[in-house]
């Protein structure tokens, strides 16, 4: 079994196949490389393909009509993504975009189809999949349309103080884009970092963000 062929076994969906299957999913496999900043898909395209990610890191990426965007979830090494047009001939509702040079494997619908029909077990695992992708964007738009924007910066932050011995995280993330992740401005995001740092929250510097208390940037998180 060649190194592609093994990942794809660990994946949701692609672990339901006989290994007959899986093979032939590997070698219809296509490469496809973006450089950050390019795009996979763009949204209102009809693109009814599958994506393997490889290698780097993809946003979903939603414009609204004031041309905003919108930041759903982010893809990464191992994931798997089923375009919409897939299922319903009809344009994409985000756009997929790289933010670090990145490799995948594309699968069009004419290619996959065929395996998917003689592996029903693996056709419900796509709706289970989809469920929760519907769920996990449901959330996100359900915080940007009612949570107050400290609460949105809190709750974005919180997840990445993995290491409670040494809570400390490199600043990879722009003003910009961390604007874009809850519908604010960069303007808003520094003036909440300040006061965050202000009341004993976070120590910033200019490579790093250190939280200082857990609870309390938590408690901004869930009730603001």
């Amino acid at each position: 079994m060649d190194k592609l062929t093994l990942r794809l076994s660990q994946t949701k969906v692609f672990n339901k196949l006989p290994e007959s299957d899986l093979v032939r999913v590997s070698k219809l496999a296509i490469p496809r490389r973006r450089q950050s900043g390019e795009f996979l898909c763009y949204q209102d395209d009809i693109w009814p393909n599958v994506v393997f990610v490889d290698s780097g890191k993809f946003r979903w990426v939603m414009l609204s009509l004031c041309g905003n965007e919108h930041v759903l979830f982010t893809l990464k090494p191992d994931d798997i993504f089923w375009a919409h047009s897939i299922f319903d001939d009809n344009p994409m509702p985000a756009s997929l975009v790289a933010i670090e040079d990145s490799n995948t494997y594309l699968w069009s619908r004419d290619a996959i189809l065929p395996i998917l029909y003689r592996n029903p077990e693996a056709m419900w695992e796509i709706t289970s999949l989809l469920t929760k992708t519907m769920r996990k964007a449901r959330e996100v738009i359900y915080g940007l349309a009612f949570q107050p924007v400290a609460g949105r910066l809190a709750a974005l932050l919180l997840p990445r103080f993995e290491n409670k011995t040494n809570p400390s995280i490199a600043r990879d993330l722009t003003l910009t884009e961390i604007a874009t992740r809850i519908a604010s401005s960069p303007e808003v995001v520094c003036r909440l970092l300040q006061q965050f740092q202000a009341n004993g929250l976070l120590e910033i510097t200019r490579a790093s963000i250190t939280l200082r208390n857990y609870d309390a940037l938590e408690n901004i998180a869930k009730n603001t």
